[in-house]
């Protein structure tokens, strides 16, 4: 019981640690904090009429990335060809109902949920996007590691111009 607490706190700081890095928009850090076999997607959220199929798409990813599409990813924000992020977002990130799901020997599958607010320039208005997040960390070299995350938004339609942005 007590390895549960710890393995929990460990895991919500992580989390907080990975959103205050893409909040501060150190990318890089972020960036370290992927494992290279990083799979990292959003499927498109669909309305579905029969309860016994999946309320998204399996078929049609919003982002489909990998260790080196989210490096490109990085990169590209670092020059002044990033005109969906010129000037750069503000985002506050809110993580909650983390639960941890299962544990192997080095690996966790962990659910949460994300509440993103973003600010863009001097737009009147803001994004909030909304969803669920499905990871799996596993401790490489004594540090916990991205391998994979799946985030499938509340929304059918994302109010928001792009989604040049990392949830």
């Amino acid at each position: 019981m007590h390895e549960d607490i710890i393995l929990q706190h460990e895991i919500e700081q992580w989390l907080y640690k990975e959103s205050e890095l893409l909040d501060q928009l150190n990318f890089d850090g972020w960036y370290e904090l992927l494992s290279e076999e990083i799979s990292y997607t959003m499927p498109l959220r669909i309305n579905q009429m029969e309860k016994s199929k999946p309320d998204y798409s399996e078929a049609t990813l919003l982002f489909d990335d990998d260790s080196t599409t989210l490096k490109l990813r990085i990169d590209r924000m670092k020059t002044d060809m990033a005109w969906a992020e010129l000037p750069p977002s503000r985002t506050r990130r809110n993580v909650s109902n983390v639960k941890i799901k299962e544990v192997s020997e080095n690996e966790v599958a962990v659910h949460s949920n994300l509440l993103l607010y973003r600010s863009r320039s001097t737009d009147t208005t803001a994004d909030l996007i909304s969803g669920e997040r499905k990871d799996v960390l596993r401790k490489e070299n004594g540090d916990w590691k991205l391998v994979s995350r799946w985030f499938l938004a509340d929304q059918t339609s994302l109010g928001t111009r792009n989604l040049a942005i990392f949830v």
